[in-house]
């Protein structure tokens, strides 16, 4: 019954396969943009790599390029929110003898409050003036993490 109805109605001339194709396509999707991984993220190209840590009431942000010779400059951007709200909180502008393999540790002096879930992305422009946007990574409550 429910096959019928959903090979009529999203695939009339589809078959089971293309529908239950669709719908988990669909569903991973949202998952994935939902989800913000907690405190490290590594680009697809792993030319990018980011790890947050809290640090007697500072967070340490540390950054990891393996191309680092690409690009003009960095910000670290931070929010409450995984989606919205980002404000920059660190500039990193990287001159010409920018090595390709670099290590950068940044300290956000002023943090967003340890009570609630923050959130640090990175934002990159290359000397060509491309902007990247990475995926945002987690930096989980103090609460949250004592309740586990």
């Amino acid at each position: 019954m429910y096959r019928n109805f959903i090979v009529r109605n999203l695939f009339p001339n589809g078959s089971f396969f293309h529908a239950l194709a669709f719908m988990l396509l669909l569903g991973s999707t949202n998952c994935a943009l939902a989800q913000s991984s907690d405190y490290s993220f590594k680009s697809a190209d792993e030319q990018v790599a980011m790890e947050v840590s809290r640090n007697a009431g500072n967070i340490d942000i540390t950054i990891m390029f393996s191309k680092a010779s690409e690009f003009e400059y960095v910000m670290i951007e931070r929010s409450a929110d995984s989606k919205t709200g980002f404000s920059q909180c660190k500039y990193i502008k990287f001159n010409e003898s920018a090595n390709d393999s670099v290590v950068i540790v940044k300290r956000d002096n002023y943090p967003l409050g340890a009570a609630s879930d923050v959130f640090y992305r990175i934002k990159t422009v290359t000397k060509e003036g491309i902007t990247r946007t990475y995926p945002s990574v987690r930096l989980p409550a103090l609460h949250a993490l004592k309740e586990q």
